[in-house]
């Protein structure tokens, strides 16, 4: 009698065991291989994108927008891509290039800048979409010229039209139009003047696109120092710290840079 109920146990324990291993093998087969996956190797691409404002809302407008980028072909969680975006626009006639002696002369323009990025849709490696926080603002800068035309005091009113307001920019597949929509204000639109991409770094405070600032970066903001929004050697690329001046901060930006 034991020795049939030994056997009865053996043979119990054999079939839980080949049921187990049969269910293993049905699991395997459903849910196939296990794989890990790895992102492609790393290649980072700088953009230098120029653009021109021709029209906000309905108006025609005359400003700039410049944009500096730089992203990978790898997912977000591999590469953290970094961009700038900064936009000024006026529809006010500048200051007479030969001015009176003496007097004050007002310029009101409008700036954009991108606040935070949220999202960047690429195509073929080039940025399409760049969403996020935007902040618009208006400057009123009123200017006082002593008698040989020379500007002696400048104020700047500064009143905000949207605060990290959702927008997005919208650059066309073939970089000849742009669009800035930002929630609560007039879209902004215009054209390109250039495009520049490449693999190689390029330094956000070199004008020509160069991996470090050069001498050459330095002599363009020294031409232009002291211009504002209005001026005509005003260049709202080279005012690197958005105060609507192009100052001794500025030139010392790029200095660090070289």
């Amino acid at each position: 009698m034991r020795k049939i109920f030994v056997a009865l146990l053996i043979s119990l324990l054999g079939a839980s065991c080949l049921g187990t291993l049969i269910g293993q093998a049905f699991a395997q087969s459903s849910t196939g291989p296990t794989t890990t996956s790895t992102p492609p190797p790393l290649v980072v691409r700088w953009m230098r994108y120029r653009g021109a404002v021709t029209q906000w809302g309905s108006e025609s407008y005359n400003g700039s927008i410049t944009v500096n980028a730089k992203t990978a072909n790898v997912p977000p969680q591999f590469f953290k891509p970094w961009v700038t975006v900064d936009a000024v626009w006026s529809n006010e006639p500048p200051f007479p290039a030969s001015k009176p002696t003496g007097g004050q002369f007002t310029f009101t323009h409008y700036a954009a800048r991108l606040a935070m990025l949220t999202s960047i849709r690429k195509q073929d490696d080039m940025i399409v979409n760049v969403t996020g926080i935007w902040n618009v603002t208006k400057i009123k800068i009123t200017t006082d010229f002593d008698q040989n035309g020379v500007p002696v005091k400048a104020v700047h009113e500064l009143t905000p039209i949207a605060t990290r307001a959702i927008g997005q920019l919208h650059i066309t597949p073939d970089w000849k139009k742009f669009t800035i929509a930002i929630e609560g204000v007039y879209s902004l639109q215009g054209v390109e003047i250039s495009m520049m991409t490449t693999t190689n770094a390029m330094n956000p405070f070199s004008y020509q696109g160069g991996s470090s600032a050069t001498l050459a970066d330095l002599k363009q903001v020294a031409v232009c120092l002291g211009a504002m929004p209005g001026f005509g050697k005003y260049n709202p690329e080279l005012d690197y710290n958005k105060n609507s001046r192009i100052d001794i901060v500025d030139l010392a930006t790029v200095a660090a840079n070289m």
